[in-house]
């Protein structure tokens, strides 16, 4: 990846484009010529803008427009074409130092959300969990019973469960995948905020139907779990949860289950226990780390 380099290097204004008080269009076309590269360096997304119009001079390294006539600012476009023709390796340059200023944004935004949005993701009273009571570290899980990567995933997070017995797990449940998926939801958080102990049962059950969920499996689930009074019995309380879940996920960028969030990282979709158990190790070591430090 290279570095950008300062304006200074690429066009200087006093000396390339007034000479004695006149334009000196073949020096700069000279610079240009030798310094495809450096002048590409400067910004990718300015070049690639530049190349397709070049609305002013002032565009390119801050020259000024009035010192380059429109033949002149012609010629320029035509190098820098020519450059990009001759060598189109250096738009894939420019593309790759595009993506990742994008990514650094976005990493920069996720990064100020997870911490505005902690105690949403970490103290919301009402969020189901599985693992430890008193935990020494917390994942945040997002998940639909009708998703089947979540279905897939669910026997890697019961495993870290197991080998981890400090992780507590908070399931934040939403209904991405239509109405079934709402009656599903709205039956399992409901049940959680009335008869927490059959909560867990109830959603293992929802998760392990190999087929998506309906009405009929929602009451078969019910009967089973001896919780068929809360089958088409919301608690009028789940609908404003569900409402901050979604709301919270949009907040977070996430845009689908299953997604999980150890420390500061998202973890999204479904990914091997390797993954999953790196990303806690690596989140516990931090911790410890910070502690021993403070």
């Amino acid at each position: 990846m290279k570095s950008t380099i300062h304006v200074k290097n690429v066009v200087q204004t006093d000396k390339l484009t007034h000479e004695n008080g006149v334009t000196n269009m073949s020096k700069l076309s000279t610079i240009l010529k030798h310094r495809k590269l450096q002048i590409f360096a400067v910004s990718g997304v300015a070049m690639a803008m530049f190349v397709v119009s070049l609305p002013s001079i002032s565009t390119f390294a801050h020259a000024d427009a009035s010192s380059l006539t429109a033949a002149q600012q012609q010629e320029v476009r035509a190098i820098i074409k020519d450059a990009l023709i001759n060598d189109p390796e250096l738009l894939k340059e420019a593309i790759i130092a595009l993506q990742s200023r994008e990514q650094q944004g976005a990493d920069a935004a996720m990064q100020t959300s997870l911490v505005t949005n902690h105690e949403a993701m970490y103290e919301t009273k009402s969020d189901p969990w599985k693992g430890a009571a008193t935990p020494e570290i917390t994942m945040v899980y997002f998940t639909d019973f009708n998703c089947p990567y979540c279905k897939k995933i669910e026997p890697a997070l019961n495993q870290l469960i197991e080998e981890f017995p400090q992780l507590k797990i908070i399931i934040k449940m939403v209904p991405l995948q239509g109405e079934a998926s709402k009656l599903a939801v709205d039956f399992a958080q409901t049940v959680w905020l009335n008869e927490p102990e059959k909560y867990l049962k109830v959603k293992d059950m929802l998760m392990s139907s190999p087929r998506g969920l309906d009405a009929a499996a929602i009451a078969k689930v019910a009967k089973l779990t001896k919780t068929e009074r809360w089958a088409g019995n919301t608690d009028p309380r789940v609908a404003q949860m569900v409402d901050d879940n979604i709301n919270l996920m949009n907040e977070l960028g996430i845009g689908g289950t299953p997604s999980m969030i150890i420390a500061d990282t998202v973890i999204p979709g479904l990914v091997p226990y390797e993954v999953l158990k790196e990303q806690l190790e690596a989140a516990i070591a931090a911790q410890d780390k910070t502690q021993k430090s403070s």
